[in-house]
C-alpha cells in the first residue's frame, strides 16, 4: 500500500513540475491584445488572480485583473499578465523577467 502511495505522489509531483516548466514557454506565445479566453487556453488556469482593489492595488492596474503562473525555481520570477476588465483583452505580459511589448509573436528557431 505504501509503495502505491509513493508512486502516486511521484507522478503527481512530476505532472506539476512539467506544467510549471511549460509555463514560461507558453507565456512566450502570448501577445498584447489577445482575448482573455485565448490567454487561458494557452496558459491554463492561473496560480494566482489579483483583481483591482481601490486603495490596495497599484494605480496603474485600475480597471485590470492580474494573473500569475509559477515558473521553475531556477527562474527569477513568475509569469504575470494583466487583462483589461472592460474589453477582456491582454494589456501587459511579463514572462519571468522578460516583458513582451510587441503584439506580434515570432516563433524562435528550433534548437539543435
Amino acid at each position: 500500500m505504501k509503495r502505491t502511495s509513493l508512486v502516486v505522489l511521484i507522478l503527481a509531483a512530476a505532472a506539476c513540475s512539467k506544467k510549471t516548466a511549460n509555463n514560461y514557454r507558453n507565456c512566450l506565445k502570448l501577445r498584447l491584445g489577445m482575448t482573455q479566453e485565448d490567454l487561458l487556453t494557452i496558459m491554463g488556469a492561473p496560480d494566482e488572480t489579483f483583481p483591482y482593489v481601490e486603495g490596495k492595488s497599484l494605480p496603474h492596474l485600475q480597471g485590470r485583473t492580474a494573473y500569475e503562473w509559477a515558473n521553475p525555481a531556477t527562474m527569477p520570477g513568475p509569469n504575470h499578465v494583466s487583462v483589461e476588465d472592460a474589453s477582456g483583452k491582454v494589456a501587459s505580459v511579463r514572462c519571468s523577467d522578460s516583458v513582451i511589448s510587441a503584439s506580434v509573436f515570432i516563433e524562435p528557431p528550433a534548437s539543435r
